[in-house]
């Protein structure tokens, strides 16, 4: 155990050292790089740099920085061995791709500390590679600055060809992109050019321009180069006494500078000028001063010149030895060089040294290798000239023969003008009179094209009126169906509304109540398909119907649409008559509800337009099926109305719609479906008079059957067995289907989200499962795409209000089992749970039919909440709750029939369902407000 301690103690020891030394590292490093930005001291700057660079902590950044600013600051020392080897750094630590300005400017700075170094050849080389990286940045600017002193080496270098060839390139350049200041130091350089080719006044020319932009532009080291330029200039040209004024305001400049280049360049000079005029000691003092200013900045070039001149004022003088030993180290810097002048000079100098020692053989060897290299110099110049005027001679004789050519030619031309006058006479009228005939033929050919034009354009402008008052008649009777769409359901629904009234009324026995409710359920499930038909457009539009093809009793069907019209016509003090001439049964394979639709429409069209008097509906067989006749005593159609009757959205006239109301669709879409069925609906009528309207449908009579569609509320006593799992939001609906449920002998769990309905499947394992769409926490979609993925495999319904098409068949697409719609159709659901469960014999007759009395009551109670959810969600803004409140409602008073809260309840809905309505609070207020309305009234 002690050993165990000592040796954790250990451990932590040297973990605490460690992050110390770190710690302390980290400080040190930031301690160091703090003085390294504030050191002045070259020597300290330098000192701290090599630590720094060693330590292995620094980042790519931090060494780049420690690399240029060396560079730079060795740079200004003129200490140039140092700036070139940090320049190197600097260039291998940055990548183009990521530092593309910093790793030109250390390709480039390579070249400059070259060049100052007398390195010409090298120079250019990093010149050049700096110059592709220039176009890679696409930076007209830096490649004019990269030619201009590439073409300053190769000045130095004396290949004046190369040197002018960059000048000029650069000088483009700057004409297009260069200031003012770029402009002058081309023309600076391009000036050394002439002076070079030894014309002195073209040169002096340019300089004094280039001088007085300098000045204008204020900058004293351009006014100092031009001033050791001019110099130069009236030093070959002989004028000594101005070019050793002009060296001299030159060094004075330099002196104040402190420019060890530019200072061993005009001592150099003034060395050179002094020679020649004879003052000695002024050269030696100058040639030494070049001499130690190249040494300090370890520029070869200038060293070569310094020691060229020192040889030479040491000649003069009589110091021999000195002057030949400063001789051969000139001579061995120029042939290292390449410096051809030099060279060329230094031979005359050493033919000289060699006579005063008193070897003439050598030095008439010497002399005449200097003769000999003055012949070639001369004999390639002399080449040059004469190339050149060879070139201007072959010119001249060329501009020669091109004349006499011309000449030669004008001289035929001429004769065969005179040859050809007439022929041109001729061909000219030709012309005339044929351009004459294609005037005359395109005119005419333009006048027939525009009135061709003028007709199409007339008969385009005929058929868009056409087409425009087609559309404009189609949205005129379109906006007519869309505001008097209850012609479709106005038959059932005062049915309806007739026999409440009477039960509400008293008007009817006891005994004969479940009858009278029997009659308003039928015509309420009337009413119900109907408005899907209605509700589904895309059906009617598109031609899309389908038919459903049953067994029934066609009797019974007119009895029924008998027993609807019955009220309507009483109400109208109209007496309407039932002719049945084919017997008390007639069972036929038709669809059932788009035969009874049909005759629905034709009774309540004739009760309508019928003011007094009697409609009769008669029905007999045929030798190809049956035919129905609707003959009222109203007031009739005309003739030419009676051609249209049957197109959608027509009435007789406008002034029929206003009297009686209607939409126009209903005998487009009877008509329709007669067809769809084989059939057809025939019209006769007189104007007045009366109508009569006549059904052929083809079909044969089968023997009796009973139709799963017929079964009774009260049916036989067959109860279900199992275990189904409820999820319903709204607490009242949820008890009413529970209720219907457990009266078919069900075991049901209810839950009122979908995150309790998956728990329930997952922990109970029901054996179906209803599901509501629309539920908080969790929808029903969730529910369901979750229940699947944990390999929940029992059938599962979507229970929802939705019932448009689409909506539907994307359900059955996700994998629902089935659809069953609100509000509860009885028959429906046990039609399909049976499909999934086991189905019991029973003692007694099972009542589907139950008392929802209490739940209505629960129902309506419930309002206040309701109302308070609804403005409270609608003044935060929670447009997502708001839809829940409205779903919710809705829901509830469809399964409890509470038809003033369905309307305004499916309205609020459907805006808050459609994202941008919502967001635009477009009516949403008068909606909110509308539906708080109506719950209150319903209240009360």
């Amino acid at each position: 155990m002690p050993s165990q301690l000592k040796r954790s103690l250990l451990i932590g020891l040297m973990v605490y050292i460690s992050v110390f030394a770190v710690s302390s590292f980290a400080k040190q490093q930031s301690s160091m790089l703090e003085q390294f930005d504030l050191a002045e001291n070259w020597p300290q700057k330098q000192l701290l740099a090599s630590e720094l660079l060693s330590s292995v902590q620094l980042s790519d950044k931090q060494k780049n920085a420690i690399y240029s600013e060396m560079a730079k600051n060795a740079f200004e020392i003129s200490d140039y061995t140092q700036a070139l080897h940090y320049y190197k750094l600097l260039e291998q630590g940055s990548d183009f791709n990521d530092l593309p300005e910093l790793h030109f400017r250390a390709v480039k700075m390579q070249g400059v500390v070259l060049y100052y170094q007398g390195l010409m050849q090298q120079a250019v080389i990093d010149y050049s590679r700096a110059l592709s990286l220039a176009v890679r940045l696409n930076s007209p600017l830096k490649q004019a600055n990269l030619l201009s002193n590439i073409g300053l080496s190769y000045f130095d270098m004396y290949n004046m060809e190369l040197a002018l060839d960059y000048y000029q390139q650069a000088k483009v350049i700057y004409e297009q992109d260069g200031s003012a200041q770029d402009q002058a130091d081309i023309l600076h350089n391009i000036a050394g050019v002439y002076i070079r080719l030894s014309r002195y006044d073209s040169a002096l020319e340019i300089y004094r321009k280039v001088l007085s932009v300098f000045q204008a532009l204020g900058d004293e080291d351009g006014v100092a180069q031009v001033h050791g330029n001019m110099g130069v200039a009236y030093d070959e040209s002989g004028q000594n006494q101005l070019a050793l004024h002009y060296y001299q305001l030159a060094l004075r400049y330099y002196q104040s500078t402190n420019n060890a280049f530019q200072l061993s360049t005009r001592h150099n000079n003034l060395a050179n000028i002094n020679l020649k005029i004879n003052e000695l000691d002024a050269a030696y003092y100058h040639s030494n001063a070049a001499q130690g200013y190249a040494r300090q900045i370890d520029n070869k070039q200038l060293l070569l010149a310094a020691l060229h001149v020192l040889a030479k004022i040491q000649l003069v003088k009589g110091d021999i030895d000195a002057a030949k030993k400063n001789l051969e180290q000139s001579i061995a810097l120029a042939k290292q060089y390449k410096d051809e002048m030099r060279l060329r000079d230094g031979l005359g100098i050493e033919a000289l040294l060699s006579a005063s020692l008193g070897d003439f053989e050598r030095a008439m060897h010497l002399h005449d290798k200097f003769v000999e290299y003055q012949r070639s110099m001369t004999s390639e110049e002399i080449i040059k000239a004469l190339n050149v005027f060879q070139s201007q001679f072959e010119s001249n004789k060329l501009n020669q023969e091109i004349q006499d050519l011309k000449q030669t030619s004008r001289l035929q031309e001429l004769e065969i003008a005179k040859r050809s006058q007439l022929t041109i006479l001729l061909a000219i009228v030709f012309v005339l009179v044929l351009i004459c005939s294609v005037a005359l033929y395109r005119r005419t050919i333009e006048r027939k094209a525009k009135v061709q034009l003028e007709e199409k354009v007339e008969k385009r402008t005929q058929e868009l009126r056409s087409v425009a008052q087609k559309l404009q008649s189609a949205n005129e009777v379109k906006s007519q169906f869309l505001a008097n769409i209850s012609h479709e359901i106005r038959t059932p629904l005062t049915a309806i509304l007739g026999q409440t009234d009477d039960l509400l009324n008293g008007l009817y026995d006891t005994e004969q109540l479940g009858t009278e409710l029997l009659v308003i359920k039928k015509h309420s499930d009337h009413l119900k398909e109907l408005i899907n038909d209605v509700l589904d457009l895309s059906k009617i539009e598109a031609n899309r119907l389908e038919l459903s093809v049953c067994d029934f009793d066609l009797v019974q069907l007119v009895m029924d649409v008998y027993s609807m019209s019955s009220l309507q016509a009483r109400s109208k003090g109209l007496t309407l008559t039932l002719d049945n001439q084919i017997g008390e049964q007639y069972w036929v394979k038709l669809d059932l509800m788009r035969v009874k639709q049909i005759l629905i429409n034709l009774l309540s069209n004739a009760v309508k337009f019928t003011q007094q008097g009697s409609v009769t509906l008669r029905i007999n067989e045929t030798a190809l099926g049956v035919q129905f006749a609707v003959i009222d005593t109203g007031i009739g159609i005309q003739a030419e109305q009676l051609k249209i009757v049957f197109e959608c959205f027509q009435q007789g006239d406008n002034t029929i719609s206003r009297r009686f109301g209607g939409s126009g669709l209903g005998l487009s879409l009877s008509q329709q479906l007669a067809m769809m069925m084989g059939g057809y609906i025939n019209a006769q009528s007189e104007y007045g008079k009366g109508s009569e309207f006549m059904l052929y449908l083809p079909c044969k009579q089968y023997l009796p059957g009973i139709p799963v569609s017929s079964l009774p509320v009260t049916t036989t006593a067959k109860t279900l067995a199992g275990k189904v799992l409820l999820a319903e939001d709204h607490p009242d609906n949820r008890r009413l289907i529970t209720r219907f449920l457990n009266t078919l002998g069900l075991d049901v769990i209810a839950v009122s989200n979908g995150e309790e309905a998956v728990e329930q499947c997952l922990s109970e394992f029901p054996d179906v499962v209803l599901l509501d769409i629309q539920m908080p926490i969790m929808d029903g979609l969730t529910a369901f795409d979750l229940l699947e993925k944990c390999g929940f495999n029992k059938p599962v319904f979507a229970l929802t209000a939705n019932a448009m098409s689409h909506e539907i068949a994307d359900y059955l697409a996700l994998g629902f089992s089935g659809y069953l719609s609100k509000p509860l159709d009885k028959e429906d659901f046990y039609t399909k749970l049976s499909e999934h469960l086991s189905v019991l014999p029973a003692s007694k007759e099972m009542a589907i039919d139950i008392d929802v009395s209490d739940l209505i009551r629960s129902f309506v109670a419930s309002f206040d909440d309701e109302v308070n959810a609804l403005k409270d969600h609608y003044q935060q803004g929670d447009l997502s709750a708001l839809q829940q409140d409205s779903h919710r409602i809705l829901g509830a008073a469809q399964m409890f029939a509470l038809d003033s809260v369905i309307q305004p309840a499916l309205l609020l809905d459907k805006a808050l369902l459609n994202s941008t309505e919502a967001e635009n609070n477009t009516g949403l207020t008068e909606l909110v407000e509308s539906l708080i309305h109506e719950l209150e009234q319903f209240k009360v």
